[in-house]
């Protein structure tokens, strides 16, 4: 062997990078381990020198003989950042924090990185916007598994240990977001006539009182009191954004009378007078957000808060009247009282005869869920019952013992409450199957609890400042760390949609089958009991995935049906396949048809998965569409049109289109049409010039999807079907345009492969015709970016660091048990709890 080490020290002493790392190879590594101080040594004063490359060869060779040195990977890192060679630097820094997971230094530089990267992406992207980006990819290691015990529900408040400063930190975060939801969920409230038809009779009884709204919904409730004879409205309103809405409301509603009132007089007046003129010709309302209104709030003589949940209590109407009371007000309530009422259930699966009960153990939710679902995927084994009677007037907590006499065997699954509202003279009531839309029952899962016929299921319900909790004898125990989507037990239980798969999977025996996105593998056992020899279903979802391998399992099918844990995408013949599949079958569908990437999976599995004459189940499908006028113009006598912008969403939207107040302005037109044979995620735009069939505002787009199940048979969403499938269709806004019947209506529909757009032809419709009122607020726009990019922010850090992962997991899950106590709205305390459980 040379003599290694005359040749190192030359190679040092001359600078030449490439030299030295050749001739460190050559030391043996017993010499190199007892080197590392004097490597290291010199990677430091090289890099101070501004030797970068020759410090970053020493940083090389120094994690070849340790690689688990966070600190020098660290080093490393931030030459190759200067060097600017970003990609090598992100890739350094995720080593050294997965080594030191705490170390927010490391973490704060790799933010660094991540954000020049993205810019000079961006950049490259405007310089020349043909070249396809590719999406930065980042690898972090992964988060520490949540679990959601059950014990949390009998106590959640935050223990003593916790940060205050995290908490506070989340909490005002969460609290800007229920802001932003707050307008959206009183809308839907007046969208509903029977909610409207009890307040209004509730409200005609204000005549000659002082009225104190916590919360107006929007200024509406307080004009319509005014309407009715109150002497004064006081709208103390949840958020800055909800005053400012209803101020608007409110100086709309006046300034028509106003003017009358004055006529001529106006124009000779300063702006001071008439600001002051109309300061005193509405002074018989007030607005204030949040803690303003408290020095008028004891001259009030009803106390009136519409803001209720199918929870009852988790919207904070108990801490606001506690509040009004602390601060010296005395006077009746709306709603005066509740009576709550609850019976124990059974999930079905109706739509098919396959066994699913393993899905259960993914229905869980950590606050009551409104139940949305079809009267036939449940089965009562109790009576209902009267649980108890809150008085708000004189509220009291209270435990409730209920004993429930179960009328069929079965096993308890959930338990369903509901109540009955006292609105002075008025009653109302969100009982299942109930005309009341805005508010569904309550369901609060238990552990199952098998019951036989003329037994007692012993319930205890606990009554407090901020929820209603039913608990168990036994007490729910099943540690949870998943939940099902919302969408998915409606999808399994349609009955519509599995006998048209199940009929086309019939006519189409095949060999071998691909289940693209497989779920619980109940399309996969379809293709099985058609016929197939071999059936291979991919799911992402590992815990849907468990649960799928048990329902096979459970209905035989084992010997049948393999169900993999990959992307379609990464499957490979024979690796996973033992051969091209002659049929592929799927459901991957979104209310667009493409939004969940099925033209990208097909591309691959006509390339790499299927036979060259495989047949698809469905085998061709189409978007239609039709325009409409869905806005808000009149509440009662008032002008409503305001609202309008807060309903509004830029891009498309997930509706019932049986529960949505809408106008048809066209008739139905076709916008997409694709052959799962041969169809591929290519862009596609398509220039459409539509007769309008009546007179009104035209401002969005309904649409849905029709599915060739094959031999003619369709499937369809189609929003005038009557039942039709569980997917709901897509509302797409536009800016408002007044149209004329017969007149030419201009739309764009583009896709991207997966994702669907409309909008108008620039400069087609006439400038006079066009609102002048924006269609989303653009407020509202700005504030909703920028708490995503904090969002996005917090969730990056929190995965960069598993300790602090699991600290805001425990606070999240707090807040979604308890979101009164801590003033959040409910929606979004889940949807904050639920990023930690499902990603």
């Amino acid at each position: 062997m040379a003599d290694w080490n005359n040749d190192l020290g030359e190679a040092l002493a001359s600078g030449d990078t490439a030299l030295m790392t050749a001739m460190l190879e050559r030391v043996p590594k017993e010499v190199l381990e007892k080197a590392l101080p004097y490597l290291d040594k010199l990677a430091k004063s090289s890099a101070r020198d501004g030797r970068l490359e020759e410090s970053l060869s020493y940083y090389d060779h120094l994690l070849r003989a340790v690689p688990e040195h966070a600190g020098w990977h660290a080093e490393r890192a931030r030459l190759l950042q200067k060097l600017e060679r970003g990609a090598e630097a992100l890739a350094a820094y995720q080593q050294a924090l997965r080594i030191e997971p705490g170390n927010e230094a490391v973490a704060q530089r790799m933010r660094e990185v991540e954000a020049e990267l993205r810019k000079a992406a961006l950049l490259r992207q405007t310089m020349d916007p043909g070249v396809a980006q590719e999406a930065l990819h980042i690898e972090l290691p992964p988060p520490p598994q949540v679990t959601f015990d059950p014990a949390l529900l009998d106590d959640p408040s935050m223990p003593a240990s916790t940060d205050a400063y995290r908490v506070d930190g989340l909490k005002q975060h969460l609290r800007r977001y229920s802001a932003q939801l707050s307008p959206r969920n009183a809308i839907n409230r007046l969208d509903d006539h029977v909610w409207l038809a009890a307040w209004d009779q509730a409200l005609s009884g204000t005549a000659g009182e002082r009225v104190l709204f916590r919360g107006s919904e929007l200024g509406v409730f307080a004009l319509r009191a005014l309407h009715h004879g109150a002497a004064h409205a006081l709208c103390a309103e949840a958020s800055p954004v909800d005053a400012r809405i209803a101020t608007g409301m409110v100086q709309k509603h006046f300034l028509g009378p106003w003017h009358a009132r004055h006529a001529g007089a106006i124009d000779g007046w300063t702006e001071e007078e008439r600001r002051l003129s109309f300061d005193e010709f509405t002074s018989r309302i007030d607005i204030a957000a949040g803690g303003n209104a408290t020095a008028v709030t004891a001259q009030s003589d009803c106390f009136v808060f519409p803001n209720i949940d199918h929870s009852l209590l988790g919207t904070g109407i108990v801490k606001a009247l506690r509040k009004h009371a602390a601060d010296g007000g005395a006077a009746r309530v709306l709603p005066a009282k509740a009576r709550v009422f609850a019976m124990a259930v059974q999930w079905n699966y109706a739509g098919t005869d396959h066994l699913l009960e393993p899905m259960n153990r993914l229905r869980w939710s950590m606050y009551p869920q409104a139940l949305d679902l079809a009267p036939d995927c449940w089965t009562a084994l109790t009576e209902p019952v009267l649980a108890g009677e809150i008085d708000f007037e004189n509220f009291a907590e209270a435990t409730w013992k209920l004993s429930l006499a179960a009328t069929a065997d079965g096993k308890v699954d959930a338990i369903i409450f509901w109540f009955e509202l006292e609105l002075g003279t008025a009653r109302i009531s969100n009982a299942p199957g109930g005309p009341l839309r805005c508010i569904k029952p309550a369901i609060q899962y238990t552990d199952p609890i098998a019951v036989q016929c003329g037994a007692a299921l012993k319930v205890s319900v606990h009554v407090g400042e901020t929820r209603l909790h039913f608990r168990t004898e036994p007490a729910a125990l099943m540690q949870r760390t998943r939940a099902l989507p919302g969408w998915y037990v409606p999808m399994l239980a349609d009955r519509a949609r599995n006998d048209a798969f199940q009929a086309a999977l019939a006519k189409h025996p095949a060999n071998v089958v691909l289940d693209i996105g497989a779920g619980c593998g109940l399309l996969s056992m379809m293709a099985a009991r058609a016929g197939a020899a071999r059936v291979v279903g991919c799911e992402i979802d590992p815990a849907i995935l468990a649960a799928g391998k048990e329902v096979v399992a459970l209905n035989g099918l084992s010997g049948q049906i393999d169900l993999i844990g990959k992307d379609c995408r990464k499957l490979s013949v024979p690796d996973d396949l033992p051969q091209r599949a002659d049929l592929a079958v799927f459901e991957l569908f979104d209310c667009s048809l493409i939004g969940e990437g099925i033209l990208h999976f097909l591309a691959y599995a006509r390339e790499h998965l299927l036979t060259d004459d495989a047949r698809f189940v469905p085998a061709r499908a189409r978007i239609r569409a039709m325009l409409i006028e869905h806005r808000i113009d009149r509440i009662w006598d008032i002008d409503a049109n305001l609202l309008n912008p807060y309903q509004a969403s830029p891009t498309f939207v997930n509706v019932d289109a049986a529960k949505l107040n809408y106008r048809v302005l066209s008739e139905p037109f076709d916008v997409f049409a694709f052959d799962f044979a041969s169809a591929g995620p290519e862009p596609q735009d398509t220039a459409l010039n539509l007769p309008a069939t009546a007179p009104g505002t035209a401002g969005a787009v309904l649409f849905w999807f029709d599915l060739g199940m094959g031999e003619g048979d369709w499937l369809s969403n189609d929003p005038r079907q009557a039942g039709r499938p569980h997917w709901k269709q897509g509302l797409q806004y536009l800016p408002e345009a007044r149209i004329d019947a017969g007149q030419v209506l201009p739309l764009v529909a583009r896709h991207n492969g997966s994702a669907l757009s409309f909008q108008w032809q620039p400069d087609v419709l006439p400038r006079e015709a066009m609102s002048n009122l924006p269609r989303c607020d653009p407020r509202g726009l700005a504030a909703s970016a920028e708490l995503e990019q904090q969002t996005g922010g917090l969730l990056q850090h929190c995965m960069q660091n598993p300790d602090e992962y699991a600290k805001v997991a425990e606070i999240a899950k707090r807040f979604a048990v308890d979101p009164a106590a801590y003033d959040l709205d409910p929606t979004i305390a889940q949807r904050f709890a639920s990023m930690f459980f499902n990603g």
